[in-house]
């Protein structure tokens, strides 16, 4: 079967939609998840996911709501990246020390919430994630959040890139780089809640942050970075989906294997022919 006749599919057409709603979101946001070094946090994020999800289910069975688990899901995302940045602010302990036992503990919660519920089969979702399940509210929901990206990095593109940078000096200037770390992570939370369908807990870090990295590896300004991860961003996603239609393979997982190649290939040739960095 090639890709015409799956393009005839509804979930095929809304499986290539996402990706490439999601795929440039997520590579942008990636940009600065590397250049701050929050994978981890990404990664946390993703992860506690699964304890959005748990909490959710008991909060619709005492009030019989039935709300979009997606729903609960961003709250819990939003609140808990809101919660990290307050302690790496409020505490002396280094960021990825606050990302490591938030993370743990999370995935714990959320592992115990869900054996408590019952809903076992639900965790292979949950963790893989099911991009063919997309339908138009979960593409309408994305499209919202590109827009919602789209407008921050237009307007807070060189606040956010000197905040980054350097940040004493962006407070020199009047920009506030705490508040701008919170609206940051309030968009990478918003970004794993809505892409959770899409790859799951365990795999969707990957859309954040393969392809900023592979477009880090392969040049050597920062406006070849944001334009080469957009690129990759564009690209990988829709290229996973098909691979996986046409040759039957998890769709998940494929699609974090091209990332991976990408990022090889980007190695490879940056290993054979090496690139000076412009000044």
């Amino acid at each position: 079967m090639d890709l015409t006749d799956l393009l005839r599919y509804d979930f095929m057409r809304y499986a290539l939609i996402s990706g490439l709603l999601l795929g440039p979101t997520c590579a942008i946001l990636g940009v600065f998840v590397n250049l701050r070094g929050m994978a981890f946090f990404s990664d946390a994020l993703a992860h506690s996911a699964l304890t959005g999800v748990a909490l959710g289910f008991m909060i619709d069975s005492a009030t019989g709501w039935k709300l979009d688990p997606t729903i609960y899901v961003l709250i819990f995302s939003c609140l808990l990246a809101l919660g990290m940045g307050w302690l790496s602010q409020r505490t002396p302990l280094a960021r990825d020390t606050i990302t490591a036992f938030t993370f743990t503990g999370s995935v714990a919660l959320g592992v115990i919430l869900i054996s408590m519920l019952g809903k076992h089969r639900m965790l292979e979702g949950l963790l893989f994630g099911s991009i063919y399940s997309n339908g138009p509210a979960d593409i309408t929901r994305q499209a919202i959040l590109a827009v919602i990206v789209l407008i921050f990095f237009l307007t807070q593109l060189r606040p956010l890139t000197l905040a980054t940078l350097d940040p004493e000096l962006a407070r020199a200037r009047g920009i506030r780089p705490a508040l701008l770390h919170y609206a940051f992570s309030l968009l990478v939370a918003a970004a794993v809640a809505v892409g959770l369908k899409m790859l799951g807990a365990l795999l969707l870090s990957a859309l954040i942050v393969i392809p900023a990295a592979a477009a880090r590896i392969a040049t050597t300004s920062f406006r070849s970075l944001i334009a080469l991860a957009l690129l990759l961003g564009i690209l990988i996603p829709p290229i996973g989906i098909t691979a996986s239609a046409t040759l039957n393979l998890p769709t998940g997982p494929a699609i974090v294997l091209v990332h991976i190649a990408v990022l090889a290939i980007c190695q490879v040739l940056h290993l054979l022919f090496p690139k000076k960095s412009s000044s």
